[in-house]
C-alpha cells in the first residue's frame, strides 16, 4: 500500500508535461559538460587479450607452459588464478590440473569462440579507452594509466582493478541477445547492459570507484545516493561523448521516466523520511540492481536513488563552480553536498 499514493499522483500528470519533460531531457543531454581539450595529453597502455593466450594452451600442457605464464604475466597471473577463477596460486601443485580442467570445460570452449568473434578487432576499444584515460589524466593529475587485460572468468567478475592494471571478463559483454545469458537465466534488465559498448564505461567506473571509496562514517540512504551520484557525475566528464543511457545503464525510456518524475521521487523520499534511514533493505531498494524501484512502481527503472544522487551533485557543482571535479571526489561529507546544492527539483 505504501506506493499507492505515489502512483495516484503520477496518474494526475498529463501529456503536456510528458512532452515538456522530453524536451527538457534533450536540452540537458545536448548541453552536457564542457569538454576540455586533451589532445596534448599522452597516455600509454596496452590491451592484452590474455584469454586468447591462455586458451591456446592444451589442457595437458599447462605444466610445461607454467613457467612461461608466470614469467610473462607475473602478478597478474597470481590475481587471475586466485581472485578471478580460484584455481590456486601458480606455484602450487594443483595449479596446472585446475587450469587444465578450466581449459577443457566444454562450455568455456563455446564461450571462447564467441569472445573471439565479438572482440576480433580491439582498435575501437583502444581508441575509446585512450580518450577516457586522457580525460582522467586531465581531471586527476598523477593518474597512473593501467594496462587493460581481457580474460574469461566463467561469468564471474566483470571488472577487476589493481594498482597497475584492470582486467575485464569479456564473456560478460557479448550482446544482450547472447544465448549464454538466456541459458544462465540472467534477467533481461541486466542482459541489456551486457554489450560491447559498455566495456570502456565499466572500466572507467570501476577505476573511479577504486580511486574514490565510499565514506561509510554516516551510512544512510542519502550518503549512498550522493556517493553514487558523484561516480556518475565523474563518468559524465571522463567519457563525455557517451549518452546518458550509457552512463546510467538505462534505456531511453528509463532515462525519460527519471527526468519526468524526478521531483515526485524526491518529494516521496522526503515525505516518507527515507533519506536519513540506514535500513539496508530500504537502501537496496533505491540503489540496488533491480528491474524497477520498489517504491515507484513497475514502470520505473531500478537504481533511481543513484539518479537522484547524480542530480543533487549536478546541482551542487552548478551552484559551486569553484569546486573542481578532483575536489568533489574528495568530499566525504555527503550531507554537506546536499546542503550546498540548492537542489529543488
Amino acid at each position: 500500500m505504501k506506493n499507492i499514493r505515489f502512483c495516484l499522483i503520477v496518474m494526475r500528470f498529463n501529456n503536456i508535461r510528458l512532452v515538456l519533460t522530453g524536451l527538457l531531457t534533450l536540452i540537458l543531454v545536448s548541453c552536457g559538460p564542457k569538454v576540455p581539450k586533451v589532445d596534448h595529453i599522452k597516455v600509454e597502455f596496452n590491451i592484452i587479450p590474455f584469454y586468447q593466450d591462455l586458451f591456446s594452451i592444451k589442457p595437458d600442457s599447462v605444466e610445461f607452459e607454467k613457467e612461461r605464464l608466470m614469467s610473462e604475466y607475473g602478478k597478474y597471473l597470481d590475481a587471475y588464478s586466485m581472485r578471478i577463477i580460484g584455481s590456486g596460486p601458480p606455484h602450487s601443485d594443483e595449479f596446472s590440473s585446475n587450469i587444465g580442467r578450466f581449459l577443457s570445460y566444454e562450455p568455456n570452449k563455446e564461450v571462447l569462440d564467441t569472445c573471439k568473434k565479438v572482440f576480433s578487432n580491439l582498435n575501437g576499444l583502444k581508441k575509446e579507452l585512450e580518450g577516457a584515460f586522457k580525460f582522467y589524466s586531465y581531471y586527476f593529475p598523477g593518474f597512473k594509466v593501467p594496462d587493460v587485460y581481457l580474460h574469461i572468468s566463467g561469468f564471474n567478475q566483470s571488472v577487476v582493478v589493481d594498482s597497475s592494471w584492470v582486467s575485464v571478463s569479456v564473456e560478460k559483454y557479448l550482446g544482450s541477445e547472447c544465448v549464454f545469458y538466456e541459458w544462465l537465466s540472467i534477467p533481461v534488465y541486466l542482459r541489456n547492459r551486457m554489450v560491447p559498448e559498455r566495456v570502456a564505461p565499466d572500466i572507467i567506473k570501476a577505476i573511479t570507484m577504486t580511486q574514490f571509496l565510499y565514506n561509510d562514517s554516516v551510512n544512510d540512504l542519502l550518503s549512498q545516493m550522493i556517493y553514487q551520484g558523484t561516480i556518475l557525475y565523474a563518468l559524465r566528464h571522463l567519457i563525455p561523448y557517451h549518452s546518458d543511457e550509457i552512463i546510467f545503464g538505462y534505456s531511453k525510456k528509463n532515462m525519460d521516466w527519471c527526468y519526468h518524475y524526478e521531483s515526485m521521487m524526491w518529494s516521496y523520499m522526503v515525505e516518507k523520511k527515507h533519506l536519513f534511514s540506514n535500513d539496508r533493505m530500504m537502501i537496496q531498494k533505491y540503489i540496488g540492481e533491480s528491474p524497477f524501484t520498489n517504491y515507484f512502481g513497475q514502470d520505473s527503472p531500478g537504481r533511481t536513488g543513484a539518479f537522484i544522487g547524480y542530480r543533487i551533485v549536478q546541482s551542487f557543482m552548478k551552484k559551486n563552480p569553484e569546486v573542481s571535479l578532483n575536489q568533489l571526489m574528495g568530499i566525504g561529507d555527503y550531507r554537506l553536498i546536499l546542503s550546498k546544492s540548492g537542489y529543488r527539483p
